[in-house]
């Protein structure tokens, strides 16, 4: 003969199945929280994109085309730099002055090609550009570029870009 279970006997080992699911989470989330010293505090590190061929359209407008891998969630964008010689367009003075171009967030992990259009003007994108950067180049420079990646600083809640090496350098046709 089988016993059946009481209305009552049923709730009570309902409430215990839905207890201890919530109480493991909770313990689960405290000790990771609290527990886990393994982390780094190093930013991560981009890799920088590829110059293959800058093209002069005239007016002052030239097209590049880059070749680039850019698999982290971090990655915003690209930086050009240019100079009058190849070692001042890949290490300028200031990493920040210059001109940017952010893209979409990509989760693309394979290799890209690229193609930018860099113009003083504020023209939209024509069919087939990547991204516009607004710049005036000068023939006869070098041009270089850097990846943009997303630094976080948890400790004080605040973010500014991290940039990657230099790409290799271009001389401006």
């Amino acid at each position: 003969m089988v016993a059946e279970e009481t209305p009552r006997s049923s709730r009570a080992k309902m409430n215990i199945a839905l207890f201890f699911p919530r109480q493991f989470s909770l313990l689960l989330v405290l000790v990771l929280a609290l527990g886990c010293t393994n982390y780094s505090t190093t930013a991560s590190v981009q890799a920088p994109p590829t110059l293959i061929s800058i093209t002069n359209n005239g007016n002052s407008n030239f097209t590049v085309k880059v070749r680039a891998q850019n698999p982290e969630f971090i990655f915003q964008g690209y930086r050009l730099y240019s100079g009058t010689t190849e070692n001042l367009a890949q290490n300028p003075t200031d990493l920040n002055i210059g001109a940017s171009c952010f893209l979409a967030q990509a989760t693309v992990v394979q290799p890209i090609e690229y193609t930018f259009e860099i113009d003083e003007s504020t023209n939209p994108n024509t069919t087939g550009v990547s991204c516009r950067i607004f710049a005036t180049l000068t023939p006869g420079t070098y041009i270089a570029m850097r990846t943009l990646g997303l630094a976080v600083n948890l400790q004080n809640s605040t973010s500014s870009f991290k940039v990657s090496m230099s790409s290799n350098a271009l001389i401006v046709p």
